[in-house]
């Protein structure tokens, strides 16, 4: 069979196969990269991404240990990635303090709780942080004098 007559290439069952693979293999490169430049995009300082799991090999260490680390090497306003999924680190009294008092109404809706099954009436839900919608106003607005005041 000879599809591009004009540059004499004859396309056989396995020159297909590679050029398949060839053309999955970069939308596959694409899809494990291609969320990693939103916090480039804000300005905002990271550590370099893995494809597909993103920093998650930062957490090696623990948790809390990494988010010192992220703040000395980076700076009190830097993010992070678990999977595709962008995290922002505040780790500044006067920053958190403008977020959570003065602009709340620009983040009132947290990342939902889809580890947990049920999570709705699980005792990890119950709080601000994950808190989102009307929940989250009614319990900034009952914290908000204690913020204010620090």
């Amino acid at each position: 069979m000879e599809a591009l007559g004009f540059l004499k290439l004859e396309v056989n069952g396995p020159m297909v196969t590679v050029a398949l693979s060839v053309a999955l293999l970069a939308l596959l490169k694409w899809y494990s990269t291609s969320a990693f430049s939103r916090l480039e995009k804000l300005g905002l300082r990271h550590p370099k991404p893995s494809p597909f799991i993103g920093n998650l090999m930062f957490f090696r260490q623990g948790f809390w240990e990494s988010q010192m680390e992220l703040r000395k090497l980076y700076g009190p306003l830097c993010g992070y990635y678990l999977g595709r999924r962008m995290f922002i680190v505040i780790s500044e009294p006067d920053m958190i303090k403008q977020v959570l008092v003065e602009n709340f109404s620009n983040f009132t809706n947290r990342m939902p709780q889809s580890i947990m099954p049920n999570s709705r009436h699980h005792v990890t839900s119950r709080g601000m942080w994950p808190a989102g919608g009307w929940l989250a106003c009614y319990l900034h607005f009952r914290m908000a004098e204690g913020i204010a005041e620090v």
